[in-house]
């Protein structure tokens, strides 16, 4: 008697460490440093669809050469330790505002370049290298009192405000975190963060990539957010009548210093990406041209604003036992696990054909553009044969 007919050995079919999918997800993984091999099987499951073991993915790994940082430092000779320190030399060159920090920094080398290096090698190339690094990032300023908060779930309360200090240079920024996770949704580079019509149509833009709208959405008072208060209002009266605006408000106005979860958001954009945008672009204006500014400045900052977002949202959270809500994993984490720490997901669906329909009649993404429409296809053209030029 054949007793498995079906050739079913009680494995679920796994797939090969060869495929392309699991191998950037293993690589993407550990450029944010998450080595724990049951945590990356869970967020393969959640993200890719991909069932595996932890200890497949351990093998995975291995195939890979993904090893972490004791590995590292363990089999690390003379020549490996001098590579190693210009890692981080190459890390420190990109900050002259010296605003970044060893832990900082640490996670910039392994997103870079997927080494991952022990935090005390870290910290004694920058007190030789940058020792008046140390002194000004000394925690001397004052801070704001937070407000202790008790975290729902994932989109349970988004959160926005606009970034000033590239004002200077005449780029200013919008963005939008998750309130629970501190998760970036998104970020932009925009001609003014001060135009109702603009951040309400970057708010639309939003809505589109997820499907849907949080349950309220959080802003300081200031003239251009009165624009939010109406389509958030709307959008939950037509498409989720049932949610009360009395008795839960879609958009509440919060002082600066109570709107937490963006306002905490700040400091570390400005330190690991706005002082340098601004000492970079002050060293070129004398040979730029106005017009080609325009177009080319926020082409590059919006490219560098998504990668800070990626990083940022990738990399670990400081450990806070005391802390509601997660701690002690990277953001994105937090918003895709996150069952884990407790919470929910509170997206309410969305018809995005309407909300398409909307961004239409509000002028298209002409809104976001610094330049006219001519110039910036005569623009990309001679943009784009340079980069030809240079690839031979």
């Amino acid at each position: 008697m054949n007793r498995n007919p079906t050739g079913n050995n009680q494995h679920d079919s796994c797939v090969p460490s060869s495929d392309p999918t699991l191998q950037e997800a293993l690589i993407k993984y550990h450029r944010c440093k998450i080595t724990n091999n049951g945590t990356i099987s869970r967020l393969l499951k959640a993200e890719y669809e991909i069932k595996m073991s932890a200890s497949t993915v351990k093998n995975g790994r291995r195939k890979l050469e993904l090893t972490g940082s004791r590995g590292v430092m363990k089999n690390m000779d003379v020549e490996g330790k001098e590579e190693a320190t210009q890692l981080i030399l190459d890390e420190m060159s990109k900050d002259p505002a010296q605003c970044l920090g060893v832990r900082t920094i640490q996670a910039k080398v392994a997103y870079n370049s997927g080494v991952h290096l022990a935090r005390q090698f870290i910290g004694d190339v920058m007190h030789i290298h940058a020792e008046e690094g140390f002194a000004k990032r000394e925690p001397t300023a004052k801070k704001i009192h937070r407000v202790v908060k008790q975290p729902l779930g994932i989109h349970h309360r988004w959160t926005g405000d606009g970034h000033d200090k590239l004002y200077k240079i005449g780029f200013p920024i919008w963005a939008v975190v998750d309130d629970a996770t501190g998760k970036f949704l998104d970020a932009w580079v925009l001609p003014s963060n001060r135009v109702a019509e603009v951040i309400a149509y970057y708010f639309l833009l939003l809505v589109e990539k997820f499907g849907g709208i949080p349950t309220q959405f959080t802003t300081d008072c200031g003239s251009e957010t009165t624009a939010l208060l109406g389509p958030m209002n709307a959008l939950r009266e037509i498409f989720h009548p049932e949610c009360s605006l009395e008795e839960l408000p879609a958009h509440i106005y919060l002082r600066s210093v109570h709107n937490i979860s963006i306002e905490c958001s700040w400091l570390r954009l400005r330190l690991d990406f706005g002082d340098n945008a601004v000492l970079f672009f002050n060293r070129g204006i004398e040979d730029d041209h106005y017009v080609l500014c325009q177009w080319l400045w926020p082409k590059l900052l919006r490219q560098e604003l998504a990668e800070f977002i990626q990083f940022r949202n990738g990399v670990k959270m400081r450990k806070d036992k005391n802390k509601a809500g997660p701690s002690g994993i990277s953001r994105d984490q937090a918003f895709t696990l996150y069952e884990d720490w407790g919470g929910k997901n509170f997206l309410m669906p969305v018809d995005v054909s309407v909300i398409r329909a909307i961004k239409q009649g509000m002028g298209g993404d002409s809104l976001l553009e610094f330049v006219t429409a001519d110039f910036a296809s005569s623009a990309q053209v001679a943009y784009d044969s340079l980069s030809r030029v240079c690839a031979k």
